[in-house]
This record gives C-alpha cells, structure tokens and sequence, in this order.
C-alpha cells in the first residue's frame, strides 16, 4: 500500500534543510495551490524554481510534480487536518474530563488480555529493555522508564535518535524495544525499531493500530484517539500512552506476584537509607 503524500512529508520533514524545508511548509499550508496552480505558478508564488519542485517530489517518492499533485489531490481533506480546528478546541476545553474519559474508554477496547499479557510476558524474560519515542510521547516512555527501573529492570531510553538507533542494533534475541508513538511513526521511530527487528530483539508498539511501527512489532498494544485535539497529539494520547503502561505493569505483577513484591521490598530498602539523614557505609 503507498504511502500518504501527508505521511510522507511527515517522515521527511526533519530531514529537510533549506529550500525543500520551505516547500514542504508551503504544501502543508496550502495545498489548495499545489491544485490550482501550473508548476510554475506555484515556484513563482513560493519563491523558487521548477527544478527545485521537481526535485522535492523526486525526494517523496514521485516521478514529478503531476503525480505528486494527483496523490495531493486526493488528500487535501487529511492536509487540512494539520491546521488546529480552533471550534473544536473550544467545545472540548468546556468539559475536557468527560471528553478525555470517553475517548480513553473508547480506545482502550483494542486492548486485549491476550495482547497485555503476551506484552508482559516479552518484558519478564528480557535481559535488556529499550524505550524508543520523540516529541509528546516521551512523556510516556520516561514514566515506563522510571518503573522498570524501579523494579530492576536493564532499562535504557535516549531521546537522541541516533543512540536510539545504535542502542537498539545491539540488541538480541534475549532483550526488547517498546516503540511509543502517538502518530503514523517517524522514520527516527521505524529506525530504531527496524534494527532491534533485525537484531532479534522482540519490538513491543504503543501505537495507533494504522501506525507503521505497528507493522513491524511482535506484540502491539493498539492506542487510537477519535477525536485529536492537536494534529500532533500531546493531550489525549499521552493519558492514553500512560494508561496502557500502567495496564501492562499491573499485568506483569499479576503474572508474577512473588518476583515482584521482592523487587518492590528492594526498592524500599533503597528509599529507606536514601532517606536517613546521617547514613553510614553499607
């Protein structure tokens, strides 16, 4: 299945530089004069060349400008989306609470016991455990960072793409990647989730259930929001993220109550001397 014109910019857009970078804001903010404009209309609107448009379709993946116009074409509605509705915004704030409660109801149906525990179960053998996730959703991957660590775990997440990805292609067959993600999956996120794949490790995915890195994992955990408040995410579905790490932490102490209350026992050890004002040596 090709890939979307608004899923491919997504993907590009932090690579871009320069004039390409220009471009690809133009389109997302005008995409009504991709579809009514010659070629050359629209470089002379945007302030650029022909060539220059050619080469940036050429880049996602077009043979040129007509077919990047046709695939756009059928798309405006979905480019359109990444304005922020302001009426919506304003219906949702007069009772955020309920709305956010619905809409974490609602998504948390995709959410099998079956898939939780499979989750869980990946998460107890592994040796090594790698979070992997950008933007909003790190706010998610740095709260299951701090309870597999309180627990124990061999636990590493780097906001840095580029230690997620080497961190992750040293990964093996005894470790696991959790991919966190909110939107379709950036390429630094299919990277990193590429090479723990390759690498043998299992790769678990919070994600919408038409997410990319969905595809790619041995255990998804399906996180879907129906009404987004932001294009980009940030208020939903991090209640959402967290919600379903909690969910699969409460799993992995049902699945092994013993292993855990003296993981928890050990943890408060460390508290207790933490806390004593004049500690001495162990």
């Amino acid at each position: 299945m090709r890939k979307s014109v608004y899923h491919k910019l997504q993907d590009l857009l932090p690579q871009l530089k320069g004039m390409h970078a220009m471009i690809a804001k133009q389109v997302m903010e005008h995409p009504n004069w991709v579809l009514e404009m010659r070629i050359t209309d629209f470089a002379k609107k945007i302030g650029t060349s022909p060539a220059s448009l050619v080469d940036f379709c050429k880049k996602l993946g077009f043979t040129g400008f007509r077919e990047f116009r046709l695939a756009l074409a059928q798309e405006t509605s979905l480019l359109e989306s990444l304005k922020p509705d302001m009426e919506k915004i304003s219906e949702v704030s007069r009772n955020y609470f309920d709305f956010t409660m619905e809409e974490i109801r609602e998504s948390l149906k995709l959410i099998t016991d079956d898939d939780l525990t499979k989750a869980a179960e990946a998460l107890m053998k592994s040796k090594v455990v790698e979070i992997a996730a950008y933007g909003f959703d790190t706010v998610a991957a740095r709260d299951l960072f701090l309870k597999l660590k309180q627990f124990g775990f061999q636990v590493n997440f780097f906001e840095n793409p580029f230690l997620q990805s080497i961190s992750a292609s040293f990964l093996d067959e005894h470790a696991c990647l959790v991919a966190i993600s909110s939107s379709h999956s950036s390429r630094d996120l299919l990277d990193a989730a590429g090479y723990a794949r390759k690498a043998g490790a299992t790769l678990i995915a919070i994600a919408p259930p038409s997410s990319a890195v969905i595809e790619l994992a041995n255990v998804s955990l399906p996180v879907y929001v129906k009404t987004e408040v932001l294009p980009e995410g940030g208020f939903l579905t991090r209640f959402l993220q967290l919600f379903v790490i909690d969910m699969l932490l409460l799993k992995m102490f049902e699945m092994d109550k013993e292993r855990f209350r003296k993981l928890y026992s050990h943890f408060e050890e460390v508290l207790r001397y933490k806390r004593r004002g004049d500690r001495g040596v162990f």
